[in-house]
């Protein structure tokens, strides 16, 4: 019997991780300055909700010695840049299906004026059982009241949920409150971490073995496929089931050299 950790919740943070998005923009700003506006305090207080945008703006303008209004059209084209991630959204419907009980959110860094206009863009948002931006909490990532205030509303316990950030200092505090934190950097190996982590991978093993019955041959560091009995035989003998393994060749001894195996006919 397998043992593994029953996880029942998933948080995946929007930004990088389920949309991406673009910093280069039809406007003077360059895409590091943009990048820049993002991690000053002046973007943290607007994220939170306790500056208005116009003041955001006007803020930032002064700082980097820029028109308000080039910040205004710079920030428009990135939020016209936004992409719905299709592959990650589609892993997220196929672990729900896979594990009714599921319930997913999302937690994301974001003011209420950008959030209003991401709920604009084309996403199957249906899969969510809520979303906790920062403009509503008045907190934001990486303080630990903001990942507080979730589990308080959720009711979900830490240490069966599984949190999912592109920022490593995220998923420093999500891992100290009990999460199981899962650094984003693309989107085929979160995808493999989340399979092997939601639901049992054991029985996700056996059902890929059966599905490449006779096909389990070995391959070498040069992607040179070798024919041989040895891991067909070892499957056989740890699986006990002949349909996983049955395939196996046949070598010929011809003048002291062994000849192409050959499956049987």
């Amino acid at each position: 019997m397998s043992v593994f950790t029953n996880y029942s919740a998933l948080i995946f943070d929007i930004g990088d991780v389920l949309f991406s998005w673009s910093p280069h923009t039809k406007t003077t700003i360059s895409p590091r300055t943009l990048q820049k506006i993002l991690s000053t305090p002046t973007w943290f207080e607007y994220e939170c909700g306790r500056i208005h945008q116009d003041v955001c703006y006007e803020r930032i303008g002064s700082q980097f010695f820029i028109a308000p209004d080039e910040v205004e059209r710079a920030f428009n084209d990135a939020r016209d840049s936004l992409q719905c991630n299709e592959e990650m959204i589609s892993l997220i419907r196929e672990l729900k299906i896979q594990s009714p009980t599921l319930r997913v959110f999302a937690m994301s860094n974001i003011s209420i004026p950008d959030y209003q206009y991401l709920l604009t863009k084309p996403a199957d948002w249906s899969i969510f059982d809520h979303i906790f931006t920062s403009g509503e909490a008045g907190d934001r990532k990486p303080n630990l009241g903001f990942y507080k205030q979730v589990i308080t509303n959720t009711g979900i316990d830490p240490s069966n949920a599984i949190f999912v950030d592109d920022k490593p200092e995220n998923i420093l505090s999500a891992r100290s409150l009990g999460f199981c934190g899962i650094v984003f950097d693309n989107a085929k190996n979160v995808s493999r971490s989340l399979r092997n982590l939601v639901g049992d991978p054991v029985k996700r093993g056996r059902e890929y073995l059966r599905t490449k019955a006779g096909s389990h041959n070995s391959v070498t560091d040069g992607n040179i496929t070798i024919q041989e009995n040895f891991a067909q035989l070892l499957i056989l003998e740890l699986m006990g089931d002949r349909c996983v393994s049955c395939q196996f060749f046949t070598f010929h001894l011809s003048h002291g050299v062994i000849q192409k195996p050959r499956p049987p006919s």
